[in-house]
This record gives structure tokens, C-alpha cells and sequence, in this order.
């Protein structure tokens, strides 16, 4: 390679002209995006089985008539405003909250252990407990101790908080 300004013979290394200190226009290179191959996650199959396993526990320990969801609605519809729903409802869903929040801390553990990836590891423990509070709110609103109102404004902040710690862990703790 010759220098562009005094002819010199230059290396292809070279960024400036030994004789004379001119920059040396280097060869554009091809443009390569840097994309990591990853496998896929089977974390996060293994996961989606479980969730899958948990609906199935619910309904087995839950099982819920289809009649009692129509009559549900239909008293609401008739009546117009909210009703309480039934305690079989209030069952199966404080039963499935608790369990994906127990999974999601287990899969924390699992995320921390096989794929050393801790941001995702503290996502899930997270939601974990974000299921559990979920699981109380609704203990708390199905035994009286809050009302309708009070439980939906918990929810709301909880949810609030929720969306504010991920994106704080998003942020602090971004994958290399």
C-alpha cells in the first residue's frame, strides 16, 4: 500500500505515513451486525410447561361449572354494577397466583444456575412476589378485610411499582 500524499511505501496496518504523517485512507470494510447466536431458551420452555401444569392443578383442585361463571355474569349484566364474584372464583385464582409465584422464585433459581443471567433471574423473582401480593390482595378483598375499591388501588400502585423496579433492573443491570 502507497501513501496517498507522498507515494511512500506504506504496510496495510499503517494508519499514518511513516515519512510524511499523512492519514492512510483505510479500505472500507463490509459492514458485519453484531448478532449473538443464541440456542433457544429452555428456560423459558420449561416454564411455559409449568405454567401450563399450574392451570391444570387449578381446575383439578378448583373445578369450576361453567353455569356458575354465566350466572356470574348474568346477575351483573341484569343488575348493572360489579358484583363480588363467587368463592369458587376467589379459590382458584388465589390457588394459581400462589403457585406461579412460588414457580416464578423456583425459575429464578433456575435462571441463576444454568444461565447465569441475572437480570432475568431478578425479573422472575420479582414477579414471583408480585404474584403472592396479587394472591394476599385477593385473600384480603374474598374475606372482606378490603374492599373492591381499596384492593384495585393497591393493584394499580403494585403495578405501578412493578413497571418502575423493571425497568430500574432493565437498566442497572443490561446483558453483555
Amino acid at each position: 500500500m502507497n501513501c496517498p500524499e507522498c507515494g511512500a511505501e506504506t504496510g496495510p496496518e499503517m494508519k499514518f505515513c511513516p515519512k510524511c504523517g499523512a492519514a492512510m485512507r483505510a479500505a472500507p470494510q463490509p459492514f458485519k451486525p453484531r448478532i449473538r447466536e443464541r440456542g433457544p431458551d429452555i428456560i423459558g420452555l420449561v416454564s411455559a410447561g409449568a405454567i401450563l401444569i399450574i392451570i391444570g392443578l387449578t381446575y383439578v383442585k378448583n373445578p369450576i361449572d361453567p353455569s356458575v361463571i354465566t350466572d356470574y355474569f348474568q346477575r351483573m349484566g341484569a343488575q348493572q354494577i360489579f358484583i363480588k364474584p363467587p368463592s369458587v372464583l376467589f379459590d382458584a385464582a388465589i390457588f394459581f397466583f400462589y403457585a406461579v409465584g412460588v414457580w416464578s422464585i423456583v425459575l429464578s433459581g433456575l435462571r441463576i444456575i444454568f444461565q447465569r443471567s441475572v437480570r432475568k433471574a431478578l425479573g422472575d423473582l420479582v414477579g414471583g412476589f408480585f404474584c403472592f401480593f396479587v394472591a394476599f390482595l385477593l385473600t384480603s378483598y374474598a374475606e372482606g378485610v378490603f374492599t373492591g375499591r381499596v384492593t384495585l388501588a393497591y393493584f394499580v400502585i403494585a403495578i405501578g411499582l412493578l413497571v418502575i423496579l423493571n425497568a430500574a433492573l432493565y437498566f442497572a443491570l443490561k446483558e453483555r
